[in-house]
């Protein structure tokens, strides 16, 4: 069962005038397609755009839950398409398409630093994640491992940018 059907099932009328009944109605078939993003405080590019600048802004964090197990789990990917999708009214919601890493790919070491394999791909079937659900990551390749890559969480500072001044 897709999302439009279930919402559709919950009773709400259609065509009014609150979030709930545009949900229910369904997006508009015109999706808009960016290359960057603004969002929780973070600017996402598509891993596309990241190829043409010095910034890393595509590599994502996301911490859900297994289905199997019930437990809380991290995923780490990069972003290959970010879409908005429009429900009319003030209500657009943007998704990312992601590639996300194999859960074998990822290790935590002893000091908690965190690795991935950013080759092995996993999860082609569940690709989808609501923006405003992940945390920006940078991936940074080990010297002497260059097929496993660190994983540095937080906003990436750049003098002159975000309200940070250049040094005087």
């Amino acid at each position: 069962m897709n999302f439009t059907t279930w919402i559709q099932q919950q009773g709400i009328p259609p065509y009014g005038e609150t979030d709930e009944a545009r949900l229910a109605s369904g997006p508009s078939s015109q999706i808009t397609s960016w290359h960057g993003y603004d969002i929780n405080g973070y600017r996402f590019h598509t891993k596309q755009m990241d190829g043409k600048s010095a910034a890393q802004n595509s590599g994502v964090r996301y911490e859900g839950i297994d289905e199997a197990t019930g437990e809380t789990k991290t995923y780490y990917g990069q972003i290959e398409e970010i879409w908005e999708l429009d429900y009319g009214g003030e209500l657009q919601i943007p998704i990312f398409r992601c590639q996300w890493v194999k859960p074998k790919a990822i290790v935590v070491d002893e000091y908690g630093l965190t690795t991935v394999e950013l080759q092995s791909v996993g999860y082609k079937d569940d690709q989808w994640v609501l923006a405003h659900r992940v945390a920006q990551v940078a991936y940074y390749a080990k010297p002497k491992d260059p097929k496993r890559h660190v994983v540095v969480s937080g906003k990436q500072r750049i003098v002159g940018a975000d309200g940070v001044q250049s040094p005087e």
